[in-house]
């Protein structure tokens, strides 16, 4: 190894030192967390993270789409929290639950603008006033705890107001004005129980319990009966109809089906294109060709070559046959094939000539074949 290569490693080793050492003293190993979109049941149950973290605390929580299956479930105590519109609730369903929450139960629900006079539940509940139906948003201001890392002091509550019957609303356990006189949340003493509407349940559902506010506000809706009973969180109000549910829900599957139904027939069905024979049904392709070649030779001369190669056929049989019974020609061939085929000397002298016709041919042809079967 010469002067110079070893110059050129040590510069080389050099660099890769210096980078290696600066890559070490200048990296920092950080985790950053990036939110992405929900899959699964997040994806489609807005009260989950809710739901999830109720349960680690040890509280009974669960995720429904049926009322009808969970009402006679519900007991003194339990909390029923619907983030669907309550106008889809039957008026068999919304008596059961008016019923339940007089006798100590909690719900949570959005009025969303009805006034009570064509939705059951409020019927039942029969709490709720005509009210204007406008649109508002109410910011409640928190103290975020220090050391926390939230930045927002605030949330925003952002939906139709609602107004309460005045016997209601002087008992109000919580009642909370925006700036047109409507309500947007309160909670109200119902016989036994109590009754939590808000105009905007997304407060306390999704991604928004991301906020230190909006958890705060989260427990202070739920707090009449936290740590008692069990909570039902109903994100939907389609489980009593399987119709919906097949084509809400299950409508990639049905594409697929579909798309298979249509591949099925395509190949079921007739074909378009030009039309094609009937296969033919077997067979026997030699005697086809047999049969094509003596047509064709009948045809070049009027079948008379056949004819001879016909007559050389049964005269080369008798050869074998028969060495000296081929010695004689004339009469006394057709007198001899005679006696061997029991036909007449004449119909065989006959069938040695050459035919006139068609129907001679035949009958020359039929003749030979016999006398050649006798041979």
């Amino acid at each position: 190894m010469n002067r110079n290569t070893i110059v050129i490693a040590s510069i080389v080793l050099a660099v890769v030192a210096i980078c290696v050492g600066g890559f070490l003293m200048l990296f920092k190993r950080e985790s950053t967390i990036v939110s992405g979109y929900p899959t699964g049941e997040p994806a489609y149950n807005r009260f989950y993270a809710l739901e999830r973290t109720l349960a680690d605390m040890g509280q009974a929580s669960t995720g429904n789409v049926n009322l009808a299956q969970v009402l006679p479930l519900l007991r003194r105590g339990d909390t029923v929290v619907i983030g669907e519109d309550v106008s889809f609730i039957k008026y068999d369903e919304a008596k059961k639950l008016a019923d339940w929450v007089r006798r100590g139960g909690h719900l949570v629900f959005s009025p969303m603008g009805h006034d009570g006079s064509d939705v059951p539940l409020l019927q039942q509940l029969n709490m709720f006033a005509a009210s204007k139906n406008t649109y508002n948003c109410t910011k409640l201001w928190t103290n975020v705890p220090a050391g926390k890392g939230y930045d927002l002091q605030f949330m925003s509550l952002c939906g139709v107001g609602f107004k309460l019957q005045p016997s209601f609303l002087g008992s109000a356990q919580v009642a909370i004005h925006d700036r047109n006189g409507d309500l947007a949340f309160a909670r109200v003493s119902n016989g036994e129980g109590t009754v939590s509407a808000i105009n905007d349940l997304n407060a306390i559902s999704s991604d928004k319990l991301r906020n230190y506010p909006e958890q705060e506000f989260a427990w202070r809706v739920l707090e009449p009966n936290m740590g008692h009973g069990h909570f039902y969180f109903f994100y939907e109000l389609i489980g009593t109809s399987f119709w919906i549910n097949l084509f809400l829900r299950g409508w990639p599957a049905l594409l697929a089906s579909l798309l298979l139904a249509i591949g099925w027939m395509l190949m079921r069905s007739q074909r378009f294109g030009p039309l094609m024979p009937t296969p033919p049904a077997h067979r026997r392709a030699l005697l086809e060709h047999i049969q094509a070649v003596g047509e064709f030779l009948f045809r070049r001369d009027g079948g008379r070559s056949l004819h001879r190669l016909a007559c050389d056929a049964v005269i080369a049989r008798l050869r074998r046959r028969d060495p000296a019974g081929a010695m004689l020609q004339g009469t006394e061939l057709y007198d001899w094939l005679a006696q061997r085929s029991k036909l007449e000397p004449a119909r065989i002298e006959s069938a040695f000539r050459s035919p006139a016709n068609a129907a001679a041919f035949r009958v020359c042809i039929t003749t030979l074949a016999r006398i050649r079967s006798h041979l």
